[in-house]
């Protein structure tokens, strides 16, 4: 293939890489999706954080050890999705920064009431290593800890069922939701 012919097939194959794919450079701002694909708003962590009325969840998940548990605070799913008008689509997509999808029904988000976990808890240990003030009660969730953005369930209210097999509905580096048609 010649240069220029090479140069030329590069040039739109780049072009066609779907806008909504270079939106997700940050996984510190969350995406809002509109039935076409296109970013119809766009959160940072800071404006979950004022957004939105954060509420909290002490739930364990699927990776933490038999009775320990994590308090979470962050905005309701739900809130966000009726924000933009996407509560009433059937599902909705949530795309993590790697590009994992996970689909989830409105009806598994009304009965569950997940959030979006952008803080947890502190505990002595982060206050000993000086992460979290004496008088701090949460910290920002950090990469090691599926943040700056994790979709959280409340664990002991899921139907027996969906551990392992609903996992996927956990995710992690949450950079966009997107309305399924």
């Amino acid at each position: 293939m010649r240069p220029r012919t090479l140069a030329v097939s590069l040039c739109g194959a780049v072009a066609s890489i779907p806008l909504a794919f270079a939106a997700y450079t940050d996984p510190n701002v969350l995406t809002i999706e509109d039935a076409t694909r296109g970013p119809a708003a766009r959160h940072d962590v800071e404006q979950l954080r004022t957004e939105y009325q954060n509420v909290t969840i002490e739930t364990r998940t699927p990776w933490t050890k038999k009775g320990e548990t994590v308090t979470f605070r962050g905005p309701r799913i739900l809130d966000v999705l009726r924000k933009h008008k996407l509560d009433g689509s059937a599902s909705v997509q949530f795309i993590a920064y790697d590009n994992f999808t996970s689909e989830i029904t409105l009806d598994e988000i009304r009965s569950y009431g997940p959030i979006f976990a952008i803080d947890r808890g502190c505990t002595d240990a982060d206050r000993q290593s000086k992460r979290c003030s004496k008088d701090e009660t949460f910290t920002p969730l950090a990469p090691e800890e599926q943040g700056p953005i994790f979709l959280v369930w409340p664990y002991e209210e899921l139907p027996t069922a969906y551990v392992p097999a609903r996992n996927s509905i956990w995710v992690w580096f949450v950079v966009a939701v997107r309305p399924v048609q």
